[in-house]
């Protein structure tokens, strides 16, 4: 009887990610999230995002992700070829470099003797883009990958990059950009994309320019739309802002993570189709407390409808105030007498007789995707950021959900170890600069077809 031996399978080959600007990465989460990539190593200037990003993108071995902290202007290109050498990866091997090099008014290093110590690559175009001072970070950037040579490159930033005056020319600094690319022989093309077409549950846009050196790259396709009256038979509505944060329970309000970490019957319910592919299947997450606000800030937010700009509650509530006004005054006193009265009894409040900007204050529509998420989300003066049935701002957890991040994905605030995941105002800022993973997984797996040919 002849014996059957089964061959063993062997293991698909992961392919490498190096991002530069990483912050807490969540450009690379989507890679990772793939199960395909391996994060090999992430460059910043802040400690506690480089630390997050460690944390968060251990490959299938549980090895973390070398990092590389300091100014991307002044490290030595050769730190990361020998990260990339250690870990087995020929020159030229690297399969993918990702990031979002801020394009302008950042530059306050000049170039020094230092610099020109880094071994710079000169090519066409470097000096056009290197006439303007405030490319510096872009410009490393494609000095980077001039000499890594990465298979795959993306380039994410703000869709106002690409009108981005250079030389005079309405749009020139994405135009050079790709120029420069296609000179080191890279397939270029670029495009806006809305995180809400692609199950974020937030309006953000984002320039994205890709190029690969190993055939044409293609956008991923959108998954979601915006339905207003019917349906479509390819596309699922945008996920909401109700289900993306409706299992979560009340946080705590102060300094102590007292749920992190704790049981998942916290949660209080099943959640919605998207809460369940991101909440945890081992514990409640970290990050979801509150931070205190000062009696005005929320003597506003009590006032605050969900969805509604500021102009629009501004205008209702001074209606209100004007019928109060009317019913309360004595006739020992005048208009303005009785107004001050009111406010300082807290019965009017003042804040709704200034202008600011439309979104201040507001409160996220729970029917509707959330408005950007930005690095202020702590403030609450600075955009929509208040809960839309609480009187608070959104916690760290929450604005994560938001951004698509996944509740294992935990927030290192502080490397000091004290207060390891409380400080809101370092994780909403690491959270407001980041790619929100599906985003960047739908264009993670783009690129995966055509590593895999």
């Amino acid at each position: 009887m002849t014996k059957t031996i089964k061959a063993k399978k062997t293991p698909l080959k992961k392919f490498s990610v190096v991002e530069l600007f990483c912050g807490c990465g969540g450009f690379s989460h989507g890679f990772h999230r793939t199960q395909k990539f391996d994060i090999i190593c992430g460059v910043d200037v802040k400690k506690q995002a480089l630390e997050t990003f460690r944390k968060n993108h251990l490959d299938g071995a549980g090895t973390p992700p070398s990092i590389i902290e300091g100014d991307i202007r002044e490290i030595e290109i050769s730190d990361i070829q020998n990260i990339l050498k250690k870990r087995g990866i020929e020159p030229d091997g690297l399969d993918c470099l990702i990031g979002g090099p801020p394009c302008q008014g950042f530059s306050q290093l000049r170039r020094s003797n230092e610099r020109k110590q880094n071994k710079i690559v000169r090519f066409r175009g470097y000096d056009r883009l290197d006439q303007d001072p405030r490319n510096d970070l872009v410009l490393r950037f494609l000095e980077i990958a001039a000499t890594l040579l990465p298979k795959i490159i993306i380039i994410e930033n703000v869709p106002q990059m690409m009108r981005h005056v250079h030389d005079g020319v309405d749009g020139g600094l994405p135009i050079l950009i790709k120029s420069l690319l296609e000179e080191l022989e890279y397939e270029v093309e670029d495009d806006i994309l809305n995180a809400a077409d692609f199950g974020v549950p937030q309006i953000r846009q984002r320039a994205l320019i890709i190029a690969s050196r190993v055939g044409k790259l293609k956008f991923p396709k959108p998954t979601h739309a915006e339905i207003i009256s019917g349906a479509t038979k390819d596309k699922s509505p945008w996920v909401t802002v109700s289900e993306a944060l409706s299992d979560l329970p009340s946080p705590p309000i102060g300094t102590i993570d007292t749920l992190g970490n704790g049981p998942l019957t916290l949660y209080k319910n099943s959640g919605s189709k998207y809460s369940k592919k991101i909440k945890s299947s081992k514990n409640f997450p970290y990050n979801h407390i509150a931070r205190t606000y000062n009696e005005r800030v929320i003597a506003i937010s009590r006032n605050m409808r969900a969805g509604e700009t500021w102009d629009e509650a501004s205008e209702r509530m001074r209606i209100q105030f004007e019928k109060k006004l009317l019913a309360e005054k004595t006739d020992k006193e005048t208009t303005e007498q009785c107004r001050k009265r009111l406010i300082d009894s807290g019965d009017i409040c003042e804040a709704f007789y200034k202008k600011y900007y439309w979104s201040a204050y507001t409160r996220l529509n729970p029917a509707q995707p959330a408005l950007t998420i930005t690095a202020n989300a702590n403030f609450l003066g600075s955009g929509r950021f208040t809960h839309p049935y609480e009187d608070r701002g959104i916690t760290m957890r929450e604005a994560a959900r938001l951004q698509s991040f996944h509740d294992d994905f935990t927030l290192i605030t502080s490397i000091d170890g004290r207060d390891l995941t409380t400080n809101p105002g370092i994780g909403l800022d690491m959270i407001g600069e980041a790619v929100p993973p599906l985003l960047s997984e739908a264009i993670a797996n783009e690129a995966l077809k055509l590593l895999n040919k």
